[in-house]
């Protein structure tokens, strides 16, 4: 069986949906489907094709990006020939990005595509000009989630969110990681914050964390350590930012860091914070990666969160937008050890329960494998 997996990112960029796409297509090849992916491409201005983990990656190139969404006027026509070529049994594309989805989805012709939805929301917070332009591009993403053959969710909640008129053509196969560390014998110390550093990724919350920090130095007397992982066209402006606010000595600003070391970087610390402006991140990667490493998280009680995160028992919810409340759920859970202890052991048994990748990509082949068509 063949299936051509369709995102707008793809490795060596980091990021939620990135990383769920790649675990996919490497977990299928190790099953013994024979994948191939097709991505975007900002290097050059032509197709390329290229033998990456076992399997072939189509990149095309990019005519512009707009808020943070890559588009070619003619990649119709280079999907349409890769189509052609590689002759899947189904399709797997991967969304909220748009336009690659779409022109994926209306390429595909016979072939059945199922579309995995990775965001409880396209809203965030932006320009009233990117509030109506969000709202036309929702009259074609609901045009292209009825043309799919079948939707997979990435948490119950992003299904709830897509609404009853598709409930009967949603599987849900939630994001997940692809290792769970042993238990932790001693907690570490500080927080630590993950995400892409791009102002397209300014929702992440990492503002008002750093609000939080001088609020906390100010009425409670603390200073935690903060690492922030990630990088981005933004990290400047944060960085200059900490540095006006004095924040110096208490704030390390780490780069993207993969693998071993960001699993290294996250276990020294004794909290994760994950602090959203608004409910885009379905299921947010950072939260099982600190899961799994047996950190509790402090997090927003938004959207899809609230409903992952058992608050008092895997981790502290928090108000969202009210670096105030933050302040104070840093200082009460830092001043406790032995809470923190036990939230990071619950997290992480349930991620090794849950929310490895073996377990959701045998469900994403049988999935697959039920909706491909027979002669």
């Amino acid at each position: 069986m063949k299936v051509l997996i369709a995102t707008a990112y793809y490795h060596p960029r980091v990021g939620g949906l990135e990383n769920y796409a790649l675990a996919v297509a490497d977990g299928l090849h190790d099953l013994g489907w024979d994948v191939a992916v097709v991505c975007s491409d900002f290097r050059g201005d032509k197709v390329t094709r290229e033998t990456f983990n076992g399997y072939t990656i189509w990149r095309l190139p990019v005519s512009r990006v707009i808020s943070n969404t890559p588009i070619h006027p003619a990649w119709f026509r280079m999907i349409r020939q890769i189509i052609r070529s590689e002759r899947p049994d189904v399709i797997n594309a991967h969304t909220p990005v748009p336009y690659m989805v779409d022109v994926a989805t209306i390429a595909a012709g016979q072939v059945p595509v199922i579309v995995t939805y990775h965001a409880a929301t396209l809203f965030k917070k932006s320009s009233a000009m990117m509030h109506i332009l969000t709202l036309a591009y929702r009259v074609i993403e609901i045009a292209t989630l009825k043309r799919a053959a079948a939707i997979i969710a990435v948490s119950p909640y992003v299904k709830s969110a897509l609404g009853k008129s598709l409930a009967d053509k949603i599987e849900v196969v939630p994001n997940a990681v692809a290792y769970v560390s042993p238990p932790r014998h001693s907690g570490g110390e500080g927080l630590v914050f993950v995400a892409n550093l791009e102002p397209s990724h300014a929702w992440k919350g990492l503002d008002l964390i750093i609000d939080s920090l001088v609020i906390a130095r100010c009425k409670y007397a603390i200073s935690p350590r903060l690492t922030v992982i990630g990088d981005g066209s933004d990290r400047v402006r944060y960085e200059q930012r900490v540095h006006d606010l004095g924040l110096d000595s208490s704030v390390q600003f780490t780069g993207v860091l993969t693998g071993t070391k960001r699993d290294g970087a996250v276990r020294q610390a004794a909290a994760q914070l994950i602090y959203p402006t608004t409910a885009n991140d379905g299921m947010p990667t950072a939260l099982l990666e600190s899961w799994a490493q047996g950190l509790p998280v402090i997090a927003a009680d938004i959207g899809p969160i609230s409903a992952v995160v058992d608050n008092g028992k895997t981790g502290v919810l928090v108000p969202p937008n009210n670096p105030a409340a933050l302040a104070s759920a840093i200082y009460k859970l830092l001043a406790n050890e032995s809470e923190l202890k036990a939230m990071g052991e619950a997290a992480r048994q349930l991620v090794a329960q849950e929310y490895t990748w073996p377990r959701q990509i045998r469900h994403t082949s049988r999935f697959l494998s039920q909706l491909i068509r027979t002669p």
